[in-house]
């Protein structure tokens, strides 16, 4: 290829006009004009610029509740994968008490993958976030939402998760949940919940799945 001269008179290559900003240290996440106000950028026509938006949103300094709000707002309604994946971090990222508990409505929706990604952003908060938000489900009368608090609570590195799931053991009326909270003890090595098994094992006898499972935590264990 042959060389190009510079036009006369033209900026230096890599070089921003005078006022505009520098493309070198310009920050990407307001460089595009659409999201110079990432609240109003979340309800634009464009979802590359509401990804663009809650990217900035999870990334800046914005803590205030009617961020949380709009972002949660938007994943209500969001049918473009990508935005959904950038709200739901920028809500991990803000990771206050307000974000953790507008995560917790939509571990109650039909669609499994929205369940799913909410329930894992939550998991990527601080444990002492996100356990408030997680505890009062299980008490909730749907045994499904208490098997996703389990398994929520289970992935949390808090001091009480054992004491929190060994409860669970011990009173939840559907086996279930109890399965769910075997599997999570197993999984994050609780080896002081091996009472609590044995009491599962005992509120339902005749259950071979509650056999198995605490036959296999219990092996898990003792390093078997």
């Amino acid at each position: 290829m042959g060389l190009v001269k510079k036009k006369t008179g033209a900026p230096p290559v890599g070089d921003a006009p005078a006022g505009a900003p520098d493309p070198r240290t310009a920050d990407p996440r307001t460089a595009d004009p659409r999201t110079a106000d990432p609240l109003a950028a979340l309800n634009d026509a464009d979802p590359a610029a509401r990804r663009l938006a809650a990217h900035a949103l999870g990334h800046g300094p914005d803590r205030r509740p009617e961020a949380v709000a709009t972002l949660a707002g938007r994943l209500e309604g969001e049918a473009d994968a990508g935005v959904r994946e950038a709200i739901l971090t920028a809500l991990a990222r803000i990771a206050t008490p307000a974000a953790a508990a507008a995560l917790v409505p939509f571990l109650d929706r039909e669609d499994a993958a929205l369940r799913n990604a909410a329930l894992e952003s939550l998991q990527q908060m601080p444990a002492e976030v996100a356990a408030p938000a997680l505890l009062p489900l299980l008490d909730h009368a749907d045994p499904d939402l208490r098997i996703f608090a389990v398994q929520g609570l289970g992935g949390l590195a808090h001091p009480g998760r054992a004491d929190w799931l060994t409860a669970v053991l011990e009173r939840d009326a559907d086996v279930n949940v109890g399965l769910a909270a075997v599997e999570a003890l197993a999984e994050a090595g609780s080896p002081e919940a091996l009472s609590s098994l044995e009491r599962l094992s005992r509120r339902f006898p005749d259950d071979p799945f509650v056999a198995f499972a605490v036959d296999a935590a219990r092996s898990s264990f003792r390093g078997g």
